[in-house]
């Protein structure tokens, strides 16, 4: 007789037939379906298979994609959307955890292995899915025909081998998440009873993320990523392995009148199941009261350390005047757009907010990243903006000494007007106070790139994509890096980790591209360079080095005709001049070049680690336009 607990697998396993490529097949529409509670179905799957609902649903969906692989002709990215997994990357990644090798070596051991005559068609693994010990499929073997058998041994251990200097040199750089880590992402809190325009959600998801952001033991995703699932489909476990995180945190905000109801959770991603929840009732007025609370609860859920700097940080950047704060919270929703007229008016809302509170720190420190972001406004001169930031920084750091958005917006300041150390000493403080920042590390990368120091820009680049995976111009940087400094294949697999996330990103097509050109791949890298500008037509910075690798791979014309139709006599000329003439292996003319737009005032930041110039590091012209601006020779 069938137990009640298996004929709940069995129409678990209708429902997952059912809807097999619909990614957003989740947990709680299954429930639904079967009529049981999350924790009676995760409790029934526990016990008949040893494993979380999550997973079981992740390993049934794989064992239909191992038939597919092997019945099929069909493309990788084609049997990934055929199982409901939206991104090659992560089903690439759980195949490997489950199988031990990749889709494509998966694939292709049956191509390669000897099936004598008359041997039944291979057969896909057994699977723990469906209540077995997962192996990979057997090489079939004709028991009619014995003598084969050494043959397919001898086959098999050479496979063996094969699968294992396979983990061991592609074996993905970034693990999936693991549940003894401590690490969260804050995902957007839905919005009841408010208009768009409302702060109160967005001050209190602001007032929870900055409270997390100071614990060095605990990793926590950047906002920029996890504001990506607003309004998501995606389960618990998707978003978990997307974002490389053990914990999520969400929630919803309803507003009637003056009163708050605000629901938060905290959700384990490996099991999809709720770790803690609590309904939180207040009046409007007592909003800081009542995030100080949600705080406090959350910190003692994470088991994290409530030490005295994660609540006198609150005090010191806040303000105690709830409209001032709603006026900075505008403000800083301003920012993410950096467009002129929108960080023009965030300054304005930055303005408001610090005539209600003269010593709002934080305040400062935003106004004084809308005015670097500003800098090359027509409206502004960038001399009058370089002021304005530093003065607004250092105002900040006044009423709060442990400012880490000020440290950082005065490290970019100092980096963009090449004072290196006084940039790298900002940019450390600004990681000690907060080393959860993912636009620090960006920033600190691109330094340590520009000082030639590669080693410590990937190391700043990886926290930087760790803290935050979805931001396309940080992939970039990561790529750069990696290529810049000769490790191709953790550039490669950046680029992997990026296919479909964004492949409209101009500044992801620069990436590719740039590691295409540390690879002297000069065809691949034009091509690269081409398609960044077909994506961004307004930027035509990176024309020289496009035309650098045409001449590079033989095309001279085209870089001829360039630098006759150059007729701007501007340092930022020179420098290109000088990237052409890199191509056409003209060297003196280069240094000229190059030699004269630094003379001008031009550097490009990366000209100490950029290809074209490698084969001038040992001249002493080259070298002396690094001392010019302060850069090591070697």
């Amino acid at each position: 007789m069938v137990s009640a607990d298996r004929l709940v697998i069995e129409k678990l396993n209708r429902l997952i037939d059912d809807n097999l490529n619909n990614p957003a097949f989740s947990v709680d529409v299954i429930c639904q379906m079967l009529g049981v509670s999350r924790s009676q179905l995760h409790r029934i799957v526990k016990e008949q298979k040893q494993l979380s609902t999550s997973l079981y649903i992740r390993r049934y969906r794989l064992e239909k994609a191992g038939n597919l692989l092997l019945d099929t002709d069909l493309r990788i990215s084609e049997i990934s959307d055929l199982v409901g997994i939206q991104n090659p990357q992560n089903f690439s990644t759980y195949f490997i955890e489950e199988y031990k090798v990749s889709p494509t070596e998966y694939r292709k051991q049956y191509q390669k292995a000897p099936q004598p005559a008359g041997s039944p068609p291979p057969q896909p693994a057994a699977n723990p899915a469906i209540g077995a010990e997962a192996v990979l499929p057997p090489i079939p073997v004709s028991t009619k025909k014995k003598q084969w058998r050494p043959v397919i041994m001898a086959v098999l251990l050479l496979l063996l081998i094969g699968f294992s200097l396979y983990r061991w040199f592609f074996r993905p750089s970034v693990k999936t998440p693991d549940t003894s880590e401590r690490s969260i992402a804050m995902l957007p809190f839905t919005r009841l009873g408010m208009t768009n325009d409302d702060p109160t959600s967005e001050a209190i998801m602001n007032e929870i993320h900055t409270s997390l952001l100071g614990f060095r033991n605990l990793k926590v995703i950047s906002r920029s990523s996890s504001e990506k699932y607003l309004g998501t489909q995606k389960s618990i476990w998707q978003i978990g392995d997307e974002l490389r995180v053990a914990t999520v945190l969400r929630g919803s905000v309803l507003k009637t009148a003056d009163q708050l109801q605000v629901k938060v959770e905290i959700m384990d991603t490996r099991e999809d199941i709720r770790l803690w929840a609590h309904t939180y009732q207040s009046a409007y007025k007592n909003l800081f009261t009542l995030t100080e609370q949600i705080v406090r609860d959350v910190i003692r859920e994470l088991n994290l350390t409530n030490s005295p700097s994660a609540s006198e940080k609150l005090a010191h950047i806040r303000t105690h005047n709830l409209s001032a704060y709603n006026l900075f919270v505008q403000g800083k929703q301003l920012l993410v757009s950096r467009l002129e007229p929108d960080l023009m008016e965030a300054r304005n809302r930055f303005d408001q907010a610090l005539r209600l509170d003269s010593t709002f720190a934080e305040a400062y420190a935003q106004k004084a990243i809308a005015c670097h972001l500003l800098i090359g406004s027509a409206k502004i001169d960038n001399p009058t903006l370089n002021r304005l930031t530093e003065e607004n920084a250092l105002k900040a750091i006044q009423f709060d000494p442990g400012n880490s958005s000020a440290y950082a917006v005065l490290g970019s300041l100092y980096y963009s007007t090449y004072q290196w150390q006084a940039s790298a000493n900002a940019y450390r403080i600004a990681l000690q106070y907060n080393p959860n920042d993912a636009q620090t590390c960006h920033w600190f990368s691109l330094l340590m790139r520009t000082t030639g120091q590669l080693d410590e820009a990937v190391r700043y680049s990886t926290r930087a994509i760790a803290l935050d995976p979805l931001h396309p111009v940080m992939m970039s940087a990561y790529i750069s890096n990696c290529a810049l400094s000769g490790r191709f294949g953790s550039a490669r697999t950046g680029i992997e980790a990026g296919r479909g996330l964004f492949d409209k990103s101009f500044a992801f097509q620069l990436g590719i591209a740039y590691y295409w050109l540390a690879r002297e791949e000069y065809t691949r890298a034009a091509a690269c360079f081409r398609q960044m500008m077909v994506l961004n037509p307004d930027d035509r910075g990176q024309t020289p080095l496009l035309l650098y690798c045409e001449a590079r791979r033989g095309d001279r014309q085209k870089a001829i005709q360039f630098l006759r139709g150059l007729t701007t006599a501007t340092p930022r000329a020179d420098y290109e001049r000088a990237v052409v003439y890199a191509g056409l292996n003209q060297a003196d003319s280069s240094l000229y070049y190059l030699t004269k737009a630094a003379g001008g005032g031009y550097f490009y930041r990366d000209t100490k680690v950029m290809p074209p110039f490698r084969q001038y590091h040992n001249n002493p012209v080259f070298k002396a336009v690094l001392r010019r601006f302060n850069l090591p020779e070697n």
